[in-house]
């Protein structure tokens, strides 16, 4: 904390707003009204100023930035997820993923394009192997609704596992996007949701499929998407294992288009829960093999805290990747050591009012974590407020204010 010897010379007012120097008593007058139960802390070059900094909170969203950076630091930026294409003599067309948080629509279609042109013709049935992750459970902190942001996870998985639909008022569903075609799975959707466009969880759909809700929409998408190709396709999609065979006889193996720093750089902008978890999955299975589950990515994200990043035991408490369990647990000190080494990756953050930012929010649970922008220096800084009341944008104004240039008297 900042000393306050020879803060009497001060006027109230400047000490007031800058808020990174400590009164007397211990923190700025400001808190005591807008900090319930939270705290910061803001990092001048080596320096760190803040209140209740080595106080585990809950980070909610921030956390992405951790999961985002274990992820660059352990894979490397240009890491592309990989997907495995295999037609055997049945002309049965296999699938297999590994993760790939990116297999939406457009990216399915330059699939079905190139498996065109290595000569696929016709194909009588489906199979779909998502075994590379093994969840036994959901996401902790998922509440199973019909929000995409409580989509599941999966090894092999379409448009961020939901569905894209929209209702007309007589009722009727059809696709909510022109770059994904009608599908039969989006038939089922129920509810009392009114009309207009809506994405919905496809989990939300369990028990009104064949196969599990992910891999049914993700066999009906590439059956769609292989038709509008020229392909004529059989009506079968199942569930099973890809043929233990060598590489050099799979028909294809699909590279992502997008270089793991693009879809980092999604993650973030978008806040997308299913991308950082499929990132804090694939970490563990990268460190301890597949297939991925949570229980090897919680054991790789404690050992990469604390042995690469150098956090305390006690400073933090990592369960998932998203920042949607509520038993995460960061100290505002321990997130600004992650910031100052994801200081070169700043600029994937969302860029406000010259603040490099990140949001995290669930319910009395408000957070920002980024950089200030001062002049050439971008300033690390770390919010996390667990309270009912949401102060965190007057707060960023005072912590703003700690970061400009002070006059000498």
């Amino acid at each position: 904390m900042c000393s306050p010897a020879g803060t009497w010379r001060i006027p109230l007012l400047l000490v007031f707003l800058l808020g990174s120097c400590s009164l007397s008593y211990g923190h700025p007058p400001w808190v005591n009204n807008l900090i319930r139960n939270g705290g910061y802390g803001v990092a001048h070059g080596v320096n760190i100023s803040g209140f209740r900094e080595n106080d585990p909170f809950i980070p909610a969203s921030t956390l992405k930035i951790l999961t985002s950076l274990a992820a660059l630091e352990t894979l490397g930026d240009n890491y592309r997820f990989k997907t495995d294409f295999f037609l055997d003599n049945h002309k049965v067309l296999f699938i297999r993923g590994w993760g790939d948080p990116f297999l939406i629509s457009e990216e399915i279609e330059r699939i079905c394009r190139k498996l065109v042109d290595l000569g696929l013709r016709d194909i009588t049935s489906i199979v779909l192997d998502d075994s590379a992750f093994n969840l036994a459970t959901p996401t902790d902190g998922s509440e199973g609704s019909n929000n995409p942001y409580d989509a599941p996870n999966s090894a092999l998985a379409v448009n961020f596992n939901s569905l894209p639909v929209f209702i007309s008022a007589n009722g009727s569903v059809v696709s909510g996007e022109q770059q994904t075609p009608n599908l039969p799975i989006m038939q089922n959707i129920r509810g009392n949701l009114s009309a207009g466009i809506h994405r919905i969880n496809v989990d939300t759909l369990a028990g009104m499929t064949r196969n599990p809700p992910s891999l049914q929409y993700t066999g009906e998408l590439f059956a769609a998407m292989l038709k509008k190709s020229g392909v004529q396709v059989g009506n079968k999609i199942y569930a099973g294992k890809f043929p233990a065979i060598d590489n050099e006889k799979i028909l294809y193996i699909h590279v992502s288009s997008k270089a793991l720093v693009d879809i980092v750089r999604s993650c973030l902008k978008f806040s997308n829960n299913f991308i950082a978890n499929q990132l804090f999955l694939t970490c563990g299975a990268a460190a301890y093999g597949y297939p991925a589950n949570w229980q090897k990515s919680h054991r790789f994200f404690q050992n990469y805290a604390r042995n690469t990043l150098g956090l305390t035991p006690d400073a933090f408490n990592i369960i998932e990747g998203s920042g949607l369990s509520r038993k995460n647990r960061i100290t505002p000190d321990a997130m600004l050591k992650i910031l100052r080494r994801f200081y070169p990756y700043r600029t994937l953050l969302n860029e406000k009012e010259h603040v490099y930012i990140k949001s995290g929010t669930l319910t009395d649970v408000f957070c920002y974590a980024g950089y200030v922008k001062n002049g050439q220096k971008n300033n690390p800084f770390v919010l996390m407020l667990n309270q009912k009341a949401n102060t965190r944008k007057q707060v960023l104004q005072y912590l703003k204010h700690s970061f400009r240039p002070r006059k000498n008297n």
